[in-house]
């Protein structure tokens, strides 16, 4: 059935691209590489280039890729190394940026506007935009329906009532679950304006940070939901197992629930401090090469699947498109999980698209756990974040 339907999805757009008739034009020969590092998608991916390279007179080859900076650096200098990458976390793409690998965006590419905010805020590094979005996720509240009736509209609700009902299960010591926490409270990592993160600017330690922390701690040492051993494995396997009430988790836990029998529903998180809960929006942005002699080519090809192959993508890998137009498609809007995903997606932001956010990862789970267990209070914790966090990042930069 997908492929019928992927089928007529590409001949949609193949009429489309007849139609125009614009783009760069190739010569017999001339040929594109693009790495990709989604791997159920690339054979989705090579048919909608087959399909652009037969129209534009370019043979185009996908190749499943999981790139490292140093990698494609020497790769993309040979003559068959990549034009471009298609599909890759955000979260990666500062570090070729700042190793000069990546070709800035044309002007006219795409307008900033036809895309969730989160999905855009992550093609920018130091204000310029370097990639285009091509999918989004996010986590979510999945709620064992078995155990919960009415899902309660706060955090500081949830909690009560888990600690009655079955509990609510995450990676607590993790800045990408405790997220939301802290920005509900005023809390941010880097601040973020004008298109760039101020890495010397961290929000972790102020009034709202500690506050989010306080409530971080509450969940272990007063209500006894997580404990530092919860990692996000655990609290998935536990949910899937029907033990918990509770769980957050995105679009790859679907099937894993679903194939196992779980009764459950996915629903937006709760609002915490009387503010939206921000999850942390991953997208899988395309760049192209600084060093590719088929720059135009390439990013006309990456321009043509984000026009086209959104719904060609969404049943190879259930990839919500980052295009809000295609979010609206019948086919996703009648999926009760991908409704709640992308309205999530409104309500998230990408984790800080900079190199220097590396070095927070260990060292916010390592003072969450000091704190559960009574060695830090919360403004400690907060502090010594803070205080960690900066000595690393000059360390990073004295090597520059």
């Amino acid at each position: 059935m997908k492929k019928r339907i992927l089928a007529a999805v590409l001949t949609l757009a193949l009429g489309a691209a007849l139609l125009s008739g614009c783009g760069p034009k190739g010569k017999a020969g001339d040929k594109l590489t693009f790495w990709t590092n989604m791997s159920v998608e690339a054979d989705t991916i090579q048919e909608y280039a087959d399909q652009w390279g037969q129209e534009n007179g370019y043979e185009v080859e996908v190749i499943h890729q999981s790139p490292s900076v140093q990698g494609f650096a020497q790769a993309a200098k040979s003559p068959d190394g990549p034009d471009a990458v298609v599909g890759i976390p955000n979260d990666q793409l500062a570090d070729y940026v700042n190793a000069g690998l990546a070709a800035e965006v044309p002007a006219d590419l795409y307008t900033d506007s036809d895309f969730a905010d989160a999905a855009i805020q992550a093609c920018y590094v130091g204000g310029v935009r370097y990639a285009a979005p091509l999918s989004v996720e996010t986590v979510a509240l999945f709620v064992n329906t078995d155990k919960v009736q009415e899902i309660p509209a706060t955090w500081e609700e949830l909690v009560e009532q888990a600690a009655e009902q079955g509990g609510v299960q995450f990676d607590a010591t993790s800045i990408y679950y405790d997220l939301g926490f802290v920005r509900a409270c005023g809390g941010y990592i880097f601040n973020y304006a004008d298109g760039a993160y101020d890495v010397s600017d961290i929000g972790l330690d102020n009034d709202g940070a500690v506050q989010a922390y306080t409530f971080i701690n509450d969940l272990c040492n007063q209500y006894h939901l997580i404990t530092a051993d919860v990692t996000a494995d655990i609290a998935r396997s536990n949910f899937q197992n029907g033990e918990t009430a509770y769980y957050i988790g995105g679009p790859w836990d679907i099937d894993g629930f679903t194939s196992a029998g779980t009764h459950f529903a996915v629903t937006q998180m709760p609002t915490f401090n009387g503010q939206p809960f921000v999850t942390p929006v991953g997208t899988q942005v395309c760049f192209v090469s600084r060093d590719s002699a088929n720059q135009e080519a390439a990013w006309e090809f990456i321009k043509y699947l984000i026009d086209n192959g959104a719904m060609g993508m969404y049943e190879a890998g259930d990839r919500i498109p980052a295009k809000l137009a295609d979010q609206q498609n019948e086919k996703i809007q009648n999926n009760e999980y991908s409704k709640q995903f992308i309205a999530q997606v409104q309500n998230g932001e990408p984790m800080p698209t900079v190199s220097e956010m590396g070095q927070l990862w260990s060292i916010h789970t390592d003072n969450i756990q000091s704190m559960w267990m009574g060695s830090l209070t919360p403004q400690g914790a907060a502090e010594n974040i803070v205080k960690q966090l900066k000595e690393a990042i000059d360390l990073m930069n004295s090597g520059k």
